[in-house]
């Protein structure tokens, strides 16, 4: 969901409070390495898989829980939200200016997107690119498109500036609980927004996912069972574990099988339509060639933002020869493919489609 840029702007600031007293009750009660989503930690996703892979070496043959919490952001509930602004801000009542951002959050209203697509004016508005608004609210009542309401003592809205703070201060008393009980059995436990994890000795697997169950109930949240996983980190018997988008194994981690099929896929896509329109400038005599360097920036192993430097972050950081091998892969065929192109003069000279 999208709070509009005057809301946003408001949500930011007190987003900003929350986030700051969090980040120093983190580090009061031992939990800054815990808790590791939302947060200014300066690492990646692959630093933190990296945390747990050298953990779980350490402790082999251990076993690896993961847990992920039903509807999370849907399913908040605003009593227990509320207790925990009470006491992260240290009062018995909460200010009015808090309150009101709270009631905000709790009590929010929203417009269908597929409602505004629909009307003739406002469908427009939103294909063109433009700092104007979308509709006004009166607008919008005009127009009989419904404004809803969330009239449910639970659920906040996922998207807007503060969702991810809120949703880290509902789960401070949690991660108190979790990390303690984690620790006193010699046990990693790592949060990441809804996704839980915990390496421990696989004598300690059971009782643990017995806490963070009857924990997560006292949340009034639900683990989906569906989508717990029970691993085994052994290196006589390696099972793949699925964290952050890698899968973590003895046998070294790579990226997710879904994840890199993405990126073919939009590499394929992408050359497809950048041979297109390079075949229709070259025959129009607006070009001699098909120009690639768009192409080269986001597929190949070139200095900048691309999925192939965040792989080869990924492999260093992860001592992964496996991933590393991936991502190689995928940069041969973007630069066999685009090397090809570059030797391109007219339309005669094209490869077979």
């Amino acid at each position: 969901m999208y709070a509009s840029h005057r809301d946003a702007c408001i949500l930011s600031r007190y987003s900003w409070h929350i986030s700051t007293s969090l980040n120093a009750f983190y580090i009061g009660a031992g939990l800054s390495d815990c808790v590791i989503a939302y947060r200014p930690l300066g690492k990646a996703n692959y630093d933190f898989a990296a945390e747990v892979m050298q953990f779980a070496r350490s402790a082999a043959p251990c076993s690896i829980l993961c847990f992920d919490v039903s509807k999370f952001f849907d399913t908040l509930d605003h009593r227990l939200l509320k207790l925990r602004l009470k006491t992260l801000l240290g009062v018995s009542e909460i200010p009015l200016d808090w309150y009101k951002v709270f009631r905000f959050v709790t009590r929010f209203s929203w417009i269908d997107q597929e409602q505004l697509k629909k009307h003739p004016v406002f469908g427009l508005r939103l294909r063109v690119r433009s700092p104007a608004p979308i509709a006004t609210i009166s607008e919008v009542r005009d127009a009989g498109i419904p404004i809803k309401q969330n009239t449910n003592a639970y659920g906040i809205p996922q998207g807007t500036p503060i969702s991810s703070a809120l949703s880290n201060l509902y789960l401070m008393d949690f991660d108190t609980a979790v990390h303690s009980f984690c620790s006193a059995a010699g046990a990693m436990y790592r949060r990441y927004s809804d996704d839980i994890l915990v390496v421990c000795k696989a004598s300690e697997a059971t009782s643990i996912e017995t806490f963070v169950k009857s924990r997560m109930a006292t949340e009034k949240l639900v683990i989906n069972d569906a989508k717990t996983e029970r691993r085994i980190f052994d290196p006589a018997k390696p099972e793949n574990s699925q964290y952050l988008g890698f899968h973590l194994s003895p046998d070294g981690a790579f990226i997710r099988p879904s994840s890199l099929a993405k990126q073919w896929r939009k590499l394929r896509r992408n050359l497809k339509r950048i041979r297109k329109v390079g075949e229709a400038a070259i025959a129009a005599g607006k070009a001699n060639k098909i120009f690639t360097k768009k192409l080269r920036k986001r597929f190949t192993a070139v200095p900048g933002r691309n999925f192939s430097a965040y792989a080869r972050r990924s492999a260093k950081a992860l001592k992964s020869r496996k991933l590393l091998r991936q991502v190689r892969r995928l940069e041969r065929e973007a630069d066999a493919q685009i090397t090809a192109f570059d030797s391109l003069k007219t339309p005669k000279g094209l490869p077979p489609k």
